[in-house]
């Protein structure tokens, strides 16, 4: 009873479509996650068969330095997940994790198939992400940030990911893009997209929280460079 009234019924309804919204977020969170899964393996596997015929296109320093943006956004999950467990924040690690793994193997695979492991493109790619990364330090040193700052390690994944597409782009235009997959392309853009959701939902539950801040910075920058390199793809093929 409230002020003469009786609102039990009303507290039915509210609760039962709290507990609808709540599984249809459980749903959508599932799904995002066992489809980011399944696109990590495809891309692992597509792309390191492609490579095994021809790795035209594709640089060491690319398949590198995503790597390191990888155990980056790796890193910071994980430590979301530890200030604020959820079985949201919980799948976020197990996708990036299973990124990592793939990105691992099919460096090992460039590096056995490759006769000319480094390139111009690897030099002037280390070169400008190397001067990002020392600018971002210095920045957040101005602010007393270290390394470990989740912001700083967002800006730091931006010259870790960011920069080496865009010049895998200029190495397309130059040599030609066979050597990465309509696969890669494709699921690129699909998983960033569906992490940024993630992101978002993970956002909308435990707020704007450092860590995730820099997740969504990353990524942002992930989709912008990887637009320019589906655009130099599909005008070189």
């Amino acid at each position: 009873m409230r002020n003469g009234r009786d609102v039990s019924n009303g507290e039915t309804i509210i609760g039962t479509n709290t507990t609808r919204y709540a599984r249809r977020q459980r749903y959508l969170g599932d799904t995002l996650f066992y489809v980011q899964l399944l696109c990590a393996i495809g891309f692992g596997v597509f792309q390191g068969l492609l490579m095994l015929e021809t790795t035209q296109g594709v640089s060491l320093t690319w398949l590198v330095f995503w790597g390191v943006f990888l155990l980056i956004n790796l890193s910071l999950s994980v430590r979301a997940h530890e200030l604020l467990p959820s079985r949201i924040t919980r799948q976020t690690v197990i996708v990036y994790a299973a990124w990592a793994t793939m990105m691992a193997g099919n460096t090992a695979i460039y590096l056995w198939r490759d006769s000319v492991i480094w390139t111009a493109v690897d030099t002037w790619t280390s070169l400008i992400a190397l001067v990002g990364i020392a600018l971002t330090l210095l920045i957040g040193r101005r602010h007393a940030l270290g390394v470990t700052d989740p912001l700083v390690r967002g800006y730091l994944a931006v010259f870790f990911k960011g920069v080496p597409q865009l010049t895998l782009a200029a190495n397309i235009a130059f040599v030609g893009g066979a050597g990465v997959s309509m696969f890669a392309i494709l699921t690129g853009h699909f998983t960033i997209c569906t992490r940024l959701g993630q992101i978002f939902m993970s956002l909308r539950e435990a707020g704007w929280d450092r860590n995730r801040k820099g997740s969504l910075i990353s990524e942002i920058a992930n989709e912008f460079s990887w637009i320019v390199v589906t655009i130099v793809w599909v005008v070189v093929r």
